[in-house]
């Protein structure tokens, strides 16, 4: 049988896509490149959880509308009711669903984060765009003015923005909700960096969603996905939703940490977003080097008079891993996008790109 016959049943934009494939890292590596929180929980938490666990009936289902962690979530992160929450198994899921959901095209603000596109063409969803503007704001008017031509089902706005870290603008925001069709997501995920959350405006904009993640703040191992909206909106999402979708691992330990340790992820998102200005600090007095000011925990930097992408494989020769974005779009040509580590993992970033721009130049 040949490729050919084999594949055939397959839509032929999945035989076309790439996918998104993760590498395995050498032992070592400093991962600058996935935006995590780089403090693991105490160890007295650990053993806490372990105990906990271990108690737990691996031979039944999880409670499948998640409800203890629905409840405490939407006490402790957005002061809403159950019934206002849509749980996914990660953000991707919730966006899948939202994605199968809608009818018609979907609209983005370039660049912006790449699974977007990727959760499109699996879908089946035609993607019409606008570009920020230079200085990665977004102009209403343009989105406007496209959304006005393409009618989409929905429009997908990252607050703050992956992969420049700037906030979204709340005027803009609004201004969009009142004037555009169809629904409108803002995906939060960075949001514990920023502070600047647009749920307030939900009250008057119903068809505004609020996509948020536990994985930034640091539960990257969990794959916890929140989504805020119009309980309307949730009772149609839950339509679709694969039963047992959240796993009672999961469920279990973002419950005993939102509980009892929340403070402590906290604190470390203070302490990130202070490590964020030092590092922007001593990449700005790096020659050939600009970082813009971002709004999460990770920072853009434009590198000049070399190739970003040269500068990405010496720092991966020296096992430090950064995500090369240069040719993503091309306001982000020149570009490398560096995860904020703790102050060491920072020092040894900082050194390092100093040697391999001096030796370039």
């Amino acid at each position: 049988m040949t490729a050919d016959a084999l594949l055939d049943w397959i839509r032929p934009e999945i035989r076309a896509a790439s996918g998104c494939q993760t590498e395995p890292v050498p032992d070592g590596t400093l991962r600058l490149d996935a935006m995590e929180n780089p403090f693991d929980l105490p160890r007295d938490i650990h053993r806490r959880l372990g105990e906990d666990l271990a108690q737990l009936p691996l031979n039944r289902y999880p409670d499948g509308g998640s409800r203890e962690l629905k409840s405490l979530l939407g006490k402790s992160l957005f002061g809403l009711a159950p019934d206002h929450l849509f749980l996914g198994h990660g953000s991707d899921e919730i966006l899948l669903n939202l994605f199968l959901s809608t009818p018609g095209p979907l609209l983005l603000a370039e660049p912006t984060f790449s699974m977007y596109r990727l959760l499109a063409k699996i879908t089946g969803r035609r993607v019409g765009t606008v570009s920020l503007e230079r200085d990665f704001s977004l102009d209403p008017k343009a989105l406007i003015d496209a959304a006005r031509k393409l009618r989409p089902s929905l429009i997908i706005l990252s607050h703050p923005n992956n992969p420049t870290g700037r906030d979204l603008e709340t005027g803009a925001l609004e201004r969009i909700c009142r004037e555009c069709p169809g629904g409108i997501l803002v995906d939060e995920a960075y949001i514990p960096y920023s502070g600047k959350t647009v749920l307030p405006l939900r009250k008057k904009h119903p068809r505004l969603m609020v996509l948020r993640s536990l994985s930034k703040m640091g539960l990257a191992a969990l794959r916890i996905g929140i989504l805020a909206a119009d309980p309307r909106i949730v009772a149609e999402l839950e339509k679709i939703r694969l039963p047992y979708n959240m796993d009672l691992l999961t469920q279990r330990a973002a419950t005993l940490i939102c509980r009892e340790s929340f403070s402590v992820l906290e604190a470390q998102v203070r302490e990130i977003v202070s490590l964020r200005e030092e590092l922007r600090e001593r990449l700005q007095a790096i020659p050939g080097i600009t970082p813009f000011p971002s709004s999460a925990n990770f920072l853009l930097v434009r590198i000049a008079g070399t190739d970003p992408s040269t500068v990405a494989e010496n720092l991966a020769s020296r096992s430090i891993r950064v995500r090369d974005v240069s040719r993503q779009h091309p306001l982000l040509a020149g570009c490398l996008r560096i995860a904020v580590g703790k102050r060491e993992e920072n020092d040894r970033l900082a050194a390092t790109l100093a040697l391999i721009l001096k030796g370039t130049s």
